[in-house]
């Protein structure tokens, strides 16, 4: 009843409008032009776009997208030919001239007919299902897949056919990740992803769209699809234009406590939201691919670079998980979306987190030494505090549909300080890193269509890192093998790396009969400094100047090999003057690229892909002299230069097929990775020092596959997913000055079931995920395997009552030992009636609420790490939340 007095006001305004509008035109000084999208079945359209254009230069000279009834209102100036372009997901664009003659231009209804090319693929319907396909758009009906229990945008998803959210927090469709989510069809979130699932509520969502080759606003028109897969939640009219979301307060045992605060502002022309957290029960609110996405906020140059892969300069919170004693952390994040004209939008977002936590850690060293190996015992209580700040601006302006001017700039800032008491085989040692980093990007961008498929981008960036760790270490007795004076056993290191990186870009692309052209210079100057020193010992000083300029010069191809196949081809030249310290040098290198791609189907698609590239040194990578990475670690150069190029190659295949009426995904890729003169590494070790020389190795190779497949079944009401990757590595390490091949292989995956009742409030997912590492060269062989079976199941007692648990079972089995691990977490949840308020009863990890511990197994390439952990203690947890 209450949907059906909503649905007449709906209407009522509706009419109230025509009736306004009817009474009020003849008093507008404007030309008005309104009419009525309809599809060849007397359907409304909704957001379709309608375009005036003028007749000799083809600019837009005023835009709308039309209403859920089809209407449309715009105004032009002027008494003139028009032309009238009318384009809609899924139909075909209908272009015809129109005569303003009178104040009023009714052309009534107009009919969009659906793009008939490869209409069974291109058009289903499936109404009754829950889903319609139109064209390039999947849109759900939320409401057939939900039972009552969903809190969050997250909870709408998983519930999906054909969607789901991985663990890092990222949206699948059809086991592929989703590029862009959008709220009322704009990109509100940027590469938030875990922020946004978390956080928009069940109740707030109208429906939900996949869109393939989606345009986004700062993409100018061409006859070029796109690529990108868009998630677009649409949001239900009465949480529009006000403020709305919820707070929550949970308190729990051992004095767990969450504070919890969601506001959004759904306007036309302004998206805000704000997201406050703060925590002592260990959870977070970005994952390690979030920070990845947030620092990478800029775009990469035709030149590339390599270093020696490590972990410390990362925040640590986001690389071990929850294998930790305790942990509290503090976040809030600012999202704004604002349209102050029809031509120009604006994105900013900052995010502040603060996190504390505790490590305590049993450490089992095997270093592979001859003729014995040498075994190192630590016990380590770690502190880490952490803060982070990440901001990103971009601002758009589009002069016409064909001329667009972009800026955006991006921050990141990092400060953390840890503190390691560590006691390992002969001493006690403090070890303590204040590290803190910064990294400021910025670019401004000008892209100006000439005609359809011609054009012109010019880009400048600019790009500023600076980062600094100070190392202080104390022991009780002497290590690294150095000669203390006074027994005064302590290390006080500092390092700074600065870098300043320009580059200018101009990109020519234009198109003859079926090939797309594309013709680009590219200028581009790094300078780099790294400046390391110990108060008491000389030989760890460096004072180092990189400086590489590059000039390049390239063009892409792609054309069609027949109407579903296509053939791109990608050619760059380069050349690159160093200097370092005041030594001269310079190298050139090209660098192809080759992709064919057939698509049986706009669903359907098999690629094939070769690259070959050049990455090139940076300055950590070339010490004169030793740096100290922790009490046992010795960090040095043996044969690294500075003007070295590191070529490699890979071949990649992927594969891609979704049938809609058979409810069928298949994604599959295979690559292999091909690469010389690598960077590596010569470790020689002793019972108190592992020294670790930066060395150029012979040869690295890897295969990587994956295969995932999901099926809907039309007579039982289930869904099965599963997923297994596989990956073989070879490379080449130095130990102890001899050469070694170490050998990784990685197999894992998942499968699942996931129930699809329609009539009933019962939703269950069961299935297994499993690993296994394998680690061999001519010294060792270590393994770990997972194995992991779980159930999740969601089912409404009530109206107002609705109960969600999750159990799962974890066996950690190594070559040294196992360990068992049963997690259990279910929750109560009550709504108030004709309240906006609910309580409820959480439990998280309820056998394990002391810490319990697990192992994992980390191969290096001259030693293998055993670790036995803490982990995050369960708890009990009573949560209120009212909804604004």
């Amino acid at each position: 009843m209450i949907f059906i007095i909503c649905q007449n006001k709906f209407y009522l305004k509706k009419a109230v409008y025509l009736l306004f509008l009817f009474f009020t035109t003849t008093l507008q000084s404007q030309n008005i032009i309104t009419g009525r999208i309809i599809n060849s079945k007397n359907i409304p359209v909704d957001q379709a776009t309608v375009q005036i254009k003028n007749v000799q230069t083809d600019n837009t000279l005023a835009f709308i997208q039309t209403d859920k009834l089809g209407f449309f209102k715009l105004e032009v100036k002027e008494k003139a030919t028009y032309n009238l372009k009318i384009t809609g997901f899924g139909f075909t664009a209908l272009i015809k001239k129109i005569e303003v003659s009178d104040k009023i231009l009714n052309l009534e209804s107009i009919t969009l007919h659906e793009n008939q090319i490869e209409l069974k693929d291109v058009i289903v319907k499936n109404e009754g299902k829950g889903v319609t396909e139109i064209g390039d758009t999947l849109r759900y009906r939320i409401e057939k897949f939900m039972n009552g229990t969903e809190e969050t945008l997250k909870d709408v998803i998983k519930k999906l056919p054909g969607l789901d959210i991985d663990q890092q927090g990222k949206i699948k469709a059809n086991g592929k990740t989703v590029d862009k989510l959008l709220i009322d069809g704009e990109e509100f979130f940027i590469d938030q992803q875990k922020i946004a699932t978390e956080n928009i509520g069940s109740e707030m969502i109208k429906n939900i769209e996949l869109i393939k080759n989606y345009t986004e606003f700062k993409n100018l028109k061409t006859t070029e699809k796109s690529d990108i897969t868009a998630l677009n939640i649409n949001i239900k009219e009465q949480f529009k234009n006000k403020i709305t979301g919820n707070v929550e307060a949970g308190i729990g045992d051992n004095a767990k406590y969450r504070l919890h605060t969601t506001l959004f502002s759904f306007r036309k022309k302004l998206l805000t939201s704000l997201i406050s957290d703060s925590n002592n029960t260990g959870q977070l609110a970005i994952s390690i691919d979030d920070y990845m996405n947030f620092i990478a906020q800029k775009e990469g140059n035709t030149s590339r670079e390599t270093t020696f892969s490590k972990n410390e300069d990362l925040p640590r919170f986001l690389t071990i998980g929850n294998s930790v004693k305790n942990r509290s952390s503090y976040f809030t994040g600012l999202n704004l979306k604002y349209s102050p004209l029809k031509k120009m939008q604006i994105n900013f977002y900052t995010i502040f987190n603060n996190t504390d936590q505790l490590e305590q850690q049993s450490v089992t060293q095997e270093y592979f030494t001859e003729p014995n190996p040498i075994i190192n015992k630590e016990l380590k209580d770690i502190t880490e505090k952490t803060k982070i700040n990440i901001s990103y601006l971009d601002i758009a302006y589009k002069f016409t549909e064909k001329s667009l001017l972009n800026y955006k700039a991006s921050f990141s800032g990092l400060d953390k300080s840890n503190k390691s008491d560590i006691e390992n085989n002969s001493n006690l040692i403090l070890n303590q890193i204040a590290f803190s980093n910064f990294d400021f990007n910025h670019q401004i961008n000008f892209n100006n269509l000439f005609k359809k498929n011609k054009g012109l981008n010019i880009t400048f960036k600019q790009n500023i890192q600076e980062s600094s760790n100070n190392l202080n270490i104390n022991s009780n007795n002497e290590f690294l093998d150095l000669l203390f004076e006074d027994s005064n056993y302590e290390i006080f290191q500092k390092t700074k790396i600065h870098k300043n990186e320009f580059a200018l870009k101009a990109d020519y692309f234009f198109k003859i009969k079926k090939v797309n052209f594309s013709l680009f210079l590219e200028t581009f100057e790094k300078k780099e400094t790294f400046l390391n020193s110990e108060i008491q010992f000389s030989q760890f000083e460096n004072d180092l100047n990189f400086n590489k300029k590059s000039n390049s010069l390239g063009f892409d191809t792609k054309f069609k090999l027949s109407q579903k196949a296509s053939f791109t081809s990608s050619l760059v030249y380069s050349k690159i003057n160093y200097t370092f310290n005041g030594d001269l040098s310079s190298r050139t290198f090209f660098a192809p690229k080759f992709i064919f791609k057939n698509e049986f189907s706009s669903n359907h698609y098999i690629k094939l892909s070769y690259s070959k590239n050049n990455d090139l040194n940076k300055v950590e990578n070339l010490l004169q002299n030793q740096v100290i990475g922790n009490y046992r670690t010795i960090f040095k150069n043996q044969d690294i230069s500075f003007d070295m190029v590191f070529p490699n190659q890979q071949i990649a295949l992927d594969y891609f097929y979704f049938n809609s009426e058979n409810k069928l995904s298949i994604v599959s890729n295979f690559s292999y990775f091909k690469a010389k003169n690598i960077l590596s590494s010569n470790s020689v070790s002793s019972s108190t020092l592992n020294t670790i020389s930066y060395k150029l190795a012979p040869f690295e190779d890897r295969f990587n596959s994956m295969l995932f497949l999901e099926k809907t079944f039309s007579k039982i009401p289930f869904s099965a997913r599963g997923s297994i990757s596989y990956s073989d590595s070879n490379k080449t390490f130095f130990s102890n000055n001899k050469d070694q091949n170490l050998n990784t292989k990685s197999i894992s995956g998942y499968f699942s079931f996931l129930s699809r009742f329609k009539k009933t409030s019962f939703q269950i997912e069961t299935g297994i995920l499993f690993a296994k590492d394998d680690y061999k060269d001519e010294l060792s062989l270590n393994y770990l395997s997972v194995i992991n079976p779980f159930t999740e199941a969601s089912f409404k007692l009530s109206k107002n009552l609705s109960f969600v648990s999750k159990f799962s079972y974890k066996k950690f089995m190594s070559n040294t030992s196992s360990s068992d691990l049963y997690t259990l977490s279910p929750k109560f949840r009550y709504i108030f009636p004709k309240s906006k308020a609910e309580i409820s009863l959480i439990g998280n990890d309820i056998l394990n609420l002391q810490n319990n511990q697990q192992i994992s197994i980390t191969r290096f390439d001259n030693f293998t790490e055993e670790n036995v952990y803490k982990i995050l203690p369960g708890y009990f947890l009573i949560n209120f939340k009212l909804k604004l």
